[in-house]
């Protein structure tokens, strides 16, 4: 069977990868990288910048409250199956030192 059709079965409907669908820039302020999105069942998050990053839910996020994503290449990612609704949630970061780009790859049911 086609991986389109195990998706279908699985996903109950098609499925389809998103790049950077907010921002590929991250600020030295809050910047929101992902919004709330209730048909996303897994996400990925690489940092390309020279600096360290951080990632959170909330526009609280920051060095002492906040996930660290280090510097080019640093990653992170949820699946619905280990982290359950918290991949659908929003996901902010900011950046150390200066503004750096991300690659952000969300993968949602269409």
């Amino acid at each position: 069977m086609a991986v389109s059709e195990l998706g279908k079965e699985r996903f109950k409907g098609r499925t389809r990868p998103v790049v950077n669908p907010v921002t590929d820039t991250v600020a030295t302020t809050v910047t929101e990288i992902l919004r709330n999105n209730p048909d996303r069942y897994g996400w990925m998050i690489v940092n390309l910048s020279p600096n360290r990053g951080y990632i959170g839910f909330d526009r609280e996020v920051s060095a002492t409250k906040g996930i660290p994503i280090e510097a080019q290449g640093g990653m992170i990612s949820m699946i619905y199956e280990e982290d359950g609704e918290a991949t659908t949630y929003a996901v902010f970061a900011l950046n150390e030192v200066a503004a750096g780009t991300y690659y952000i790859l969300e993968m949602e049911r269409i």
